[in-house]
């Protein structure tokens, strides 16, 4: 007579049995705490880290204009040319040669999906997109080259 062995796990299935292990024991926290430790703020009183305390972007000005600027040329054109993306760069008040600007086409020649373009602004890099008759606006740091894009 074969006496009958005892089935032994597979290694997937203790690797399964552990990732279930650990699911439980990572969700067991997720549940509702009790009261909060953290004390809210009295009413009246400026918490810390809140809106009111931030202080504004020093690019807030010019940040602004360039949306204007981009906005009033995504709504004439929903793909401008990079020439006009610079142009509403300068009308921001930015200085005509510091603004350096994205292709207009690939390089097999089709039409790119966005004209985006950048300068440099007290050591920050302003950039400026027009997409499907969208302008976006966004700050970022300056390369350890100096300019804004890679490569240019």
């Amino acid at each position: 007579m074969n006496p009958r062995r005892r089935a032994r796990p597979t290694p997937p299935a203790v690797g399964m049995a552990a990732g279930f292990l650990a699911l439980a024991v990572g969700l067991s926290g997720c549940g509702w705490q009790g009261e909060s430790a953290e004390e809210p703020a009295p009413a009246g009183s400026a918490a810390t880290g809140s809106a009111s305390t931030e202080t504004p972007s020093p690019h807030a000005a010019i940040t602004e204009a360039l949306e204007s600027e981009l906005g009033k040329l995504a709504d004439s054109n929903s793909l401008p040319n990079g020439e006009a993306v610079a142009a509403a760069f300068t009308a921001a008040g930015f200085p005509a040669g510091s603004v350096e600007v994205s292709a207009d086409s690939t390089p097999t020649g089709l039409e790119v999906d966005s004209i985006q373009a950048a300068a440099v602004q007290d050591g920050d890099c302003i950039f400026g997109e027009v997409r499907d008759g969208s302008a976006y606006v966004t700050v970022l740091p300056v390369l350890s080259d100096g300019g804004c894009f890679v490569g240019n």
